[in-house]
């Protein structure tokens, strides 16, 4: 009988109970599965058994291997987790992780797109134009407008892929979206800019042509067979049109969301506003982006706000 192993189920199905996201509960089984093997190398059977040192140790194996600071880190925030449940239910006296500390983590600058590579990827999603189809199919036109729509929100609007292709029709309310599966499944608004809403109707049109209300789902993308796009079709979406615009770095959905929030900051919204945008729980997160801004970035951002000049503007 695995001991530790019905803990951890245990704690898996609480998780699932409480509805935490999916890619929570997935992340949660995935790194307890890491510490049960590392325990299970070291013949530790029973949860008594478990001690701080055992838990350090196993982080430095994970160092050991290479990997950064902050996925050590959230290794860590997985644990205390899985042991707080363990307090909670009465089923340990004593929480080990609290003796252990977090690694120190370096100053992430995070590398995002430029203005120039999104409107290419932009060109390049509407296939029909940028290969110049003259006569396309239903479905290459359908598809086009799609891809551009989906390039096109998560440029402008920051939210994470797995909110994109959670959107159902009734969530969109003239020029805003209701975010229903957010981050801890919070809900929150999402502005849409008009160059969305115009491509928004004209999907919308193509949209109910091609599939002449044949679709049963009620989500806003779907694929070629009806039904809602998924995470990975997205994610490989994404690689393939930055692959085809010949963008040399990282192209993923949460790329986009470094772009929008970057470019939010440097058009002088506030952090707390974009906090509140991306759905963070805490401004903290958010300033990871504005250490990310580039030097140049920051100095045209506040050339026209120097003391100087607005003293000059105000005579």
């Amino acid at each position: 009988m695995d001991l530790i192993q019905d803990y951890i189920d245990e704690f898996i199905f609480n998780c699932e109970s409480r509805n935490l996201a999916d890619g929570t509960i997935k992340r949660y089984k995935k790194m307890l599965k890491l510490f049960k093997d590392f325990l299970d190398s070291k013949k530790i059977d029973e949860i008594e058994k478990i001690k701080a040192l055992h838990i350090r140790n196993f982080l430095i194996a994970q160092k050991q291997k290479g990997r950064k600071e902050s996925y050590i880190n959230t290794h860590l925030k997985v644990i205390r987790a899985f042991f707080v449940f363990l307090n909670e239910e009465e089923y340990l006296e004593v929480n080990p992780t609290e003796k252990v500390k977090f690694f120190k983590e370096n100053k992430v600058i995070i590398k995002t797109f430029t203005d120039d590579e999104v409107l290419k990827m932009i060109e390049v999603a509407d296939e029909v134009k940028y290969r110049k189809i003259k006569k396309p199919r239903s479905f290459s036109k359908y598809k086009s407008v799609r891809n551009k729509l989906i390039i096109m929100l998560l440029a402008d609007t920051a939210m994470r892929v797995n909110e994109l292709c959670n959107i159902k029709n009734d969530d969109i309310n003239k020029d805003r979206i209701l975010i229903r599966k957010g981050k801890n499944n919070k809900e929150r608004m999402v502005y849409l800019s008009t160059p969305i809403l115009l491509q928004l109707m004209k999907y919308k049109r193509v949209k109910e042509k091609h599939f002449k209300n044949t679709v049963t789902e009620d989500y806003l993308l779907i694929n070629k067979i009806g039904d809602k796009m998924t995470v990975d079709a997205v994610q490989i979406l994404i690689r393939k049109i930055g692959k085809e615009a010949n963008i040399d770095k990282r192209c993923s959905p949460h790329t986009f969301r470094h772009y929008s929030a970057q470019t939010l900051l440097k058009n002088g919204v506030d952090t707390y506003s974009v906090s509140r945008i991306l759905g963070h729980t805490s401004t903290r997160i958010t300033e990871v982006y504005l250490r990310s801004m580039m030097t140049d970035d920051v100095l045209t951002h506040t050339r026209n706000k120097s003391p100087l000049s607005l003293i000059k503007r105000k005579r």
